[in-house]
C-alpha cells in the first residue's frame, strides 16, 4: 500500500479482514530411542541422527532386523525345559513390530549402537540429546531401557525432564521384567520398585504400563539357534540326538546337522580370508567381480594379460571351491542306514544335486565358451593364454565336465586377426563379462538348495521329534515376552488418529499379543491404578474373556493431581500449546496494540471452536468450553506493554474420560 499519493490514477488497497489459523500438530510421532543391527543410510552412518520413517520396511532397509540369538536351554533328568538363556537380547525390533501392528505410522528412530554388546543407560540416555533438537516428535519410547537393571530410571526420569522443559512430549514407560517365582520380582514388586526410584518431578508427563505381553508376531527358531544342557547352568553340553533311540529321528538330525553345516560352509566362502575367495574389502562376488574389472581397465598395456588373468582365475576358483564343497557332503543312499549315518543320506542329497544342477544349468557351456577364447588367445602365442594352466584349472574343467581342449575356428581366426595382444584381451573381457552372472547364478543356486534343505528337514524334526517341538515351543513362549511400550505407542497413534488425542487410549485391545505375561485382578490393579502415598499410578493390560488383551488404564504418573491425571488431558494440551504456539510467532514484534489483540484472539477462538466441534471441549456452547483473554486490562498493564509483553490467556474445559461407571439400582414400590 502506498504511503502517500502523489501521481494522478486509480490505487488499490487489500485490507485483511480475517484472522490467520492455528495449524494442529502431530499428536503420536513417537521417537524409539534403542539399539539396532545397523545404522545406514546411503552410506552414511545414522548412529545417534533421529531419523524419520513411515514403515518398518524402511526401518530394515536402514536399521535392519532383530538380533541373530542362540539359545541355551537347560533339560532336566526328564528332559523338560528348565530355563532358556538367550545369547542377547534388545527389544527394538519387536517393540516396533508391534507399533504398526496397532495402528503407528511415521516415527522417529535413534539408534544408539548395534548388538555388539549389552545395553547400557549412559548410551540409551544419550539419545535424548539429539532427540531434544527435533521438533515434531510428540512421544519418547525406549523399550531397550528396561534391560539396565536398576538403571531405568535415570533414563526416564531424563526424559521426564526433556518433556518438561520442551512441554511438547510425553513418556511412555516400561518397568523391569517380573518373573513371579522370583523373590523380589513379581509385578507388584516392579511397581513398588518403580514408585520408589521414579523420583516426583514432572510426573504429568508420563504414562506406566504393566505387565509385559507375550507377542504373537512370527519369530523363526531353529536347530541352528538351539545349544542343549543337562541340568541347572552352567550344565553340562548335551545332543539333541542323545534326548531319543529312534534310529530314524537320529538320521533326520545328523541330516539336518549336516544341512546346516553346507549353508554355514557356503557363506563361508563369501568372505575375506579362508575359506572365503574374495579379496581386499569385498563383500560379494558382484563387489570382487567389479573390482577386478575395474584393474583390468585401468592397467597399463603390459599390464592388460595379468589382470585379466585375474579374472579368468576368478571364475577359476568358484568352480574349485564348489569342487571340494561337493566332496565334503554326504553320499545319497537307498535306505536309512542302521545305525544312523553322518555320511550317507537319504534326505539330504545336495551332492547329486549339484551334479544336477551342472548338466542344467548349462555352466558347461558357459565355460567352455571361456575356454575356446583362451584357446582361441593363445593360438600364435602360447604367453597369451587367459586361463593359467595349473591343477586347479583342470579340477575346474572336470567339474563342470567341459572339454579343456574346445575351439572355435572363428574365433581363432578373430584373434589372429588382431594387431596387437591388447586387442585379443579386450575380446576375452567381453566373454568373461558376458559370462561371470552365470557363475555367480551358479553358486547362488547351490546355496539356495542348502538353505532349503535346512528349512525343510527342520520342520520334518519338530513334525516328528516331539522333544524337539516342545524345546522350541518353550523357546518361542520365554523370548516372546516384549515390554508393552512399543504396542502402547501405536494404540496412541490409532486412537489419536480415528478418534483424537482427547480420547483416552484405554479399553482397546491389542494386535498381535497373546495376551498378558502376568494376569492382573480387580484387587491387584486397585493398588497400580491409585497410589494413596504419592499417586503415581501405573496402568494395566488385562485378558478379558471374549474381548482380548485391553489397555486398562489412562492415567498419567500425576494420579492424584486433578488437573493432569488422564493422559488424554496431558496430550490434548501439549498438543494446542504446541499449536498455537507455531500459530502466534507470527505476531511476534507486531505492534502490541488492539488491532493485534483482536487477529491473535480471534485465531485462538477459531481454532477452540473447531475442537469444540470435534468434542474436545465440554460445554453446550463455545464459551462454556473455552475462553480466551488478551488485551489491556484484561492480561496485561501498561507496564507490560512497555516490557514488550503480550499476555494471552486461554481456558479449556477437556473432556475427561469416564474412568468409572456407577450403576445404582434401588427397589420401587408398586404402584397398580
Amino acid at each position: 500500500m502506498a504511503s502517500t499519493y502523489k501521481t494522478p490514477g486509480v490505487y488499490v488497497e487489500e485490507i485483511s479482514l480475517f484472522p490467520p489459523s492455528v495449524a494442529q500438530v502431530e499428536t503420536a510421532v513417537p521417537a524409539f530411542i534403542g539399539y539396532t543391527e545397523k545404522a545406514f543410510k546411503n552410506g552414511e552412518s545414522l548412529l545417534k541422527k533421529p531419523t524419520r520413517i513411515n514403515s518398518l520396511s524402511e526401518y530394515e532397509a536402514w536399521f535392519g532386523v532383530g538380533p541373530n540369538v542362540t539359545y541355551n536351554v537347560y533339560l532336566d533328568t526328564n528332559d523338560a525345559v528348565m530355563q532358556v538363556i538367550p545369547s542377547s537380547t534388545f527389544y527394538m525390533y519387536e517393540s516396533l513390530r508391534l507399533f504398526y501392528e496397532n495402528g503407528g505410522g511415521k516415527c522417529y528412530i535413534i539408534s544408539v549402537g548395534d548388538y555388539g554388546g549389552t545395553a547400557q543407560i549412559a548410551e540409551l540416555t544419550g539419545g535424548l540429546g539429539p532427540l531434544e533438537k527435533e521438533d515434531e516428535p510428540t512421544l519418547i519410547v525406549c523399550p531397550d531401557a528396561a534391560l539396565t537393571d536398576g538403571s531405568l530410571y535415570d533414563f526416564q526420569q531424563a526424559a521426564l525432564l526433556q518433556c518438561a522443559r520442551l512441554g511438547d512430549r510425553f513418556v511412555i514407560m516400561d518397568l523391569l521384567k517380573s518373573d513371579e517365582n522370583t523373590p523380589n520380582q513379581s509385578v507388584v514388586d516392579r511397581v513398588g520398585q518403580f514408585r520408589n526410584k521414579i523420583g516426583i518431578n514432572n510426573l504429568k508427563y508420563g504414562a506406566a504400563y504393566v505387565p509385559y505381553v507375550f507377542s504373537s508376531l512370527p519369530k523363526t527358531i531353529r536347530y541352528r539357534n538351539v545349544s542343549l544342557f543337562r541340568g541347572a547352568p552352567p550344565g553340562t553340553a548335551l545332543s539333541l540326538e542323545a534326548l531319543t533311540s529312534d534310529n530314524n529321528a537320529i538320521q533326520l538330525i545328523f541330516d539336518l546337522a549336516n544341512a546346516k553345516k553346507a549353508s554355514d560352509t557356503l557363506k563361508s566362502y563369501i568372505a575375506v580370508g579362508a575359506p572365503g575367495i574374495l579379496t581386499g574389502t569385498s563383500k560379494s562376488f558382484e563387489e570382487e567381480f567389479k573390482k577386478l574389472f575395474d584393474a583390468y581397465a585401468t592397467a597399463l598395456a603390459a599390464d592388460k594379460r595379468a589382470r585379466l588373468r585375474d579374472i579368468y582365475n576368478f571364475v577359476q576358483k568358484i568352480l574349485v571351491t564348489l569342487n571340494t564343497f561337493q566332496g565334503t557332503l554326504p553320499t545319497k543312499v537307498g535306505a536309512t542306514p542302521n545305525p544312523a549315518s553322518k555320511t550317507n543320506s537319504v534326505s539330504f542329497v545336495l551332492k547329486d544335486d549339484i551334479t544336477g544342477v551342472i548338466a542344467s544349468s548349462g555352466i558347461k557351456n558357459v565355460m567352455e565358451t571361456l575356454i575356446k577364447h583362451s584357446n582361441a588367445s593363445k593360438a600364435d602365442d602360447a604367453l597369451d593364454e587367459v586361463f593359467t594352466p595349473s591343477a586347479d584349472l583342470t579340477t575346474a574343467i572336470t567339474f563342470v565336465g567341459a572339454n579343456a581342449a574346445a575351439t572355435d575356428a572363428g574365433l581363432v581366426a578373430q584373434y589372429a586377426a588382431f594387431p596387437q595382444a591388447e586387442l585379443k584381451y579386450d575380446e576375452a573381457k567381453k566373454a568373461v563379462s558376458a559370462a561371470f552372472t552365470s557363475f555367480i547364478n551358479f553358486f547362488y543356486t547351490i546355496q539356495a538348495a542348502a538353505a532349503n534343505y535346512e528349512r525343510t528337514l527342520d520342520t520334518s524334526l519338530a513334525n516328528s521329534f516331539g522333544v524337539y517341538k516342545d524345546i522350541l515351543a518353550k523357546i518361542s513362549t520365554s523370548t516372546s515376552q516384549l515390554p508393552p511400550s512399543g504396542a502402547v505407542a501405536g494404540v496412541y497413534a490409532m486412537v489419536d488418529d480415528q478418534r483424537g488425542v482427547w480420547k483416552a487410549p484405554a479399553n482397546v485391545s491389542l494386535n498381535s499379543v497373546v495376551g498378558p505375561v502376568v494376569p492382573i485382578d480387580n484387587v491387584q490393579q486397585d493398588e497400580f491404578n491409585v497410589d494413596t502415598n504419592a499417586g503415581k499410578s501405573v496402568n494395566a493390560i488385562r485378558a478379558f474373556t471374549g474381548k482380548g488383551t485391553l489397555i486398562w488404564g489412562a492415567r498419567t504418573l500425576a494420579g492424584n493431581d486433578n488437573e493432569w491425571r488422564y493422559i488424554s488431558v496431558r496430550r490434548f494440551f501439549n498438543m494446542v500449546e504446541e499449536s498455537v504456539k507455531k500459530a502466534t510467532g507470527q505476531f511476534v514484534f507486531e505492534p502490541n496494540d488492539a488491532n493485534t489483540w483482536v487477529k491473535v484472539k480471534g485465531m485462538i477462538e477459531n481454532f477452540l471452536t473447531v475442537l469444540w466441534r470435534q468434542g474436545a471441549l465440554a460445554g453446550a456452547k463455545a464459551d462454556q468450553a473455552f475462553f480466551v483473554k488478551v488485551g489491556l486490562g484484561q492480561t496485561m498493564t501498561a507496564q507490560d506493554i512497555l516490557e514488550g509483553k503480550m499476555n494471552v490467556e486461554i481456558g479449556m474445559a477437556v473432556v475427561r474420560p469416564a474412568e468409572f461407571i456407577i450403576l445404582k439400582f434401588s427397589h420401587k414400590m408398586q404402584e397398580s
